[in-house]
């Protein structure tokens, strides 16, 4: 049985690598005090390519499953990038192509 320790790392672990699963809106994760400052960026960077992946998606007229259902499921770009600031970093810019 994994102890205490390992679950937490698992669990923070997975906040990372999803954090849409584990957080309402993307500025819950930079209230979150079990993540590291790291964490946090990397959590925040992947709801951020999440959010262009799906934008990207949309423009190409292949929605999500679930996108526009509700009026909260949307892409939050924006939300993610106004997170970004809480924690000190600037969202990654795609170059044009």
């Amino acid at each position: 049985m994994p102890g205490n320790d390992d679950m937490d790392k698992s669990e923070r672990k997975d906040k990372v690598a999803r954090p849409s699963e584990h957080y309402r809106v993307p500025g819950d994760i930079a209230g979150d005090s079990t993540l590291s400052l790291e964490e946090k960026r990397q959590a925040l960077d992947t709801w951020e390519q999440d959010a262009r992946q799906l934008l990207t998606a949309s423009g190409e007229g292949m929605p999500g499953g679930k996108e526009g259902v509700r009026p909260h499921d949307q892409h939050r770009l924006g939300e993610v990038i106004r997170a970004k600031e809480k924690i000190g970093e600037r969202p990654k810019h795609k170059a044009s192509q």
